[in-house]
């Protein structure tokens, strides 16, 4: 199984799949050898499914945890209240075979509070703040309880999600929620402001935090506060609305890939560029060390820069030192939206509009109208049609077929399909002919007038010049067929 080659770029689960477990999910499925401990220690990443808990694509069975307990104080009490997408730290033991056993489970919000200064995108992308932190939420974000689309300025929502380098926060999972959320409705995570530190009181990005002795727990101290670190602030807005009362002050949440004596295996976006000169990168609060037999999926050392989502399995090797063992890319590349036509259960494949969708055990499923956990079989068209959108991974199988391993499949009920589709992906030479574009292995039939943003002509030039092109395509089910495509409109990403 292999990537589709990647270069810099022109412009700017499902709870389920026991075949891919326990079987090789042939041509570029799910590939896993029989038996063997493969990591003991912490599984620090979102959650992709139930009936058991998925986390970085291993099936973790909780039933040794008593009553399910998920150690929080943010009223995910035990399994049963964890969500998709949530940034679930496992303690346990995980085997060669994708099934582990959990020994505990913790699960901490990043951030809680009012959505203010929302900005949304053409594609859905929003940008915007929780009491001064600035929050992202892309594509591979999952909405809970209400669909992106209506987020607004006001919402009160909680926030799983990981801290980039520059202090942006990349937000994994949103709930939205009502105002009351127990006493302490607010958390926050952030730098405490240089020069702002008072007896009694500092500054988070402009905003005031108001302490006293008792605001301090779990071995964190007004000793240890200090301007320029990262601190978790958990409490609520005084009368004004314009300063936090603190009835908590902690570390961040670093603390969950906290150093031990055994292996990790962790989600994250890369914090500090590969150095091939120390052939180390940064992530989650950590040095990752690459050696020779580190194992990369999907993705090369020169593309291990800032920002990128990746997953590292790995041993410490003292103080905040990781041996990286594989390393892979979690930041999807492609995307297809529309009706799925045809579902196998079987091999975990679907096809839309024409493009294969592999399904994987860290494959996440939602919709936003229901609180169950979804599977495949929620997938399978019925009497009505099965609308979704699915971002992943643009690959190519042992025997050349492209596809896309997903990510994450937002489903959407609908009474009829309406016979269109939009896929996003990685156009290659091959792909572009004088009459139509073939792109995530589908070909679709293209005159000169749907090219929009830049003409048949300027692809190929941008194509000999062996930079990575990304286009979108819209595109629709021709007359009189069931298997042949014309585009309506093809635009440079």
């Amino acid at each position: 199984m292999q990537p589709i080659p990647r270069k810099p770029q022109v412009s700017i689960l499902a709870a389920t799949l026991t075949f891919c477990l326990i079987s090789a999910c042939d041509s570029g499925g799910l590939s896993i050898a029989d038996g063997g401990i493969r990591g003991t220690g912490s599984s620090v990443g979102p959650v992709s499914g139930f009936g058991s808990v998925f986390v970085n694509g291993v099936e973790f069975f909780t039933d040794g945890i008593r009553d399910r307990k998920v150690e929080s104080n943010d009223g995910i009490d035990s399994e049963s209240d964890l969500r998709e997408g949530m940034i679930l730290r496992i303690d346990g033991e995980w085997g060669l075979d994708g099934t582990g056993t959990a020994s505990s489970m913790s699960y901490d919000d990043t951030l809680r509070g009012t959505v203010s200064e929302l900005q949304l995108d053409s594609k859905g992308r929003a940008t915007f703040e929780i009491h001064g932190q600035q929050v992202i939420a892309d594509r591979q974000t999952v909405f809970k309880d209400q669909p992106r689309a209506r987020l607004k300025n006001g919402d009160f929502v909680r926030i799983s999600a990981w801290r980039t380098s520059d202090g942006i926060f990349r937000a994994s999972y949103i709930g939205f929620n009502p105002w009351a959320f127990g006493e302490n409705a607010i958390e926050l995570e952030g730098l405490v402001d240089s020069g702002s530190l008072e007896a009694d009181q500092f500054t988070m990005n402009g905003l005031v935090i108001r302490f006293d002795e008792s605001s301090f727990t779990e071995g964190f101290t007004l000793q240890d506060l200090k301007p320029g670190m990262y601190v978790e602030v958990e409490g609520s807005l005084d009368s004004s609305g314009d300063a936090v009362i603190a009835a908590q002050i902690q570390d961040d949440d670093f603390r969950l890939y906290l150093p031990s004596d055994h292996s990790i295996d962790m989600a994250g976006p890369v914090s500090s560029d590969f150095s091939p000169d120390d052939r180390t990168f940064g992530l989650n609060g950590l040095t990752i060390r690459v050696t020779d037999e580190t194992r990369l999926s999907d993705v090369a050392l020169e593309e291990l820069n800032q920002g990128l989502l990746v997953q590292v399995e790995g041993d410490f090797s003292g103080g905040d030192q990781v041996l990286a063992d594989e390393i892979h890319t979690l930041d999807s590349d492609a995307a297809i939206s529309g009706s799925v036509d045809t579902v196998s259960v079987d091999t975990g494949r679907l096809s839309i509009g024409g493009v294969e969708v592999r399904i994987t055990p860290r494959t996440i499923i939602t919709d936003d109208d229901t609180e169950n956990t979804l599977t495949i079989y929620d997938l399978v068209p019925g009497t009505g049609a099965v609308l979704v959108d699915v971002s992943g991974l643009q690959k190519v199988d042992r025997n050349g077929v492209v596809y896309v391993e997903a990510i994450q499949i937002e489903r959407e009920l609908q009474v009829e399909p309406d016979g269109t589709y939009g896929i996003e992906g990685i156009l290659t030479q091959d792909g572009l002919l004088y009459s139509s574009v073939t792109l995530l292995g589908v070909t679709i039939d293209a005159n000169d007038d749907v090219f929009e943003t830049v003409s048949r002509d300027q692809l190929e030039a941008l194509l000999q010049s062996e930079e990575t092109v990304v286009v979108e395509v819209e595109y629709r089910l021709k007359d009189d067929t069931t298997d042949q495509y014309e585009a309506s409109s093809i635009e440079l990403d």
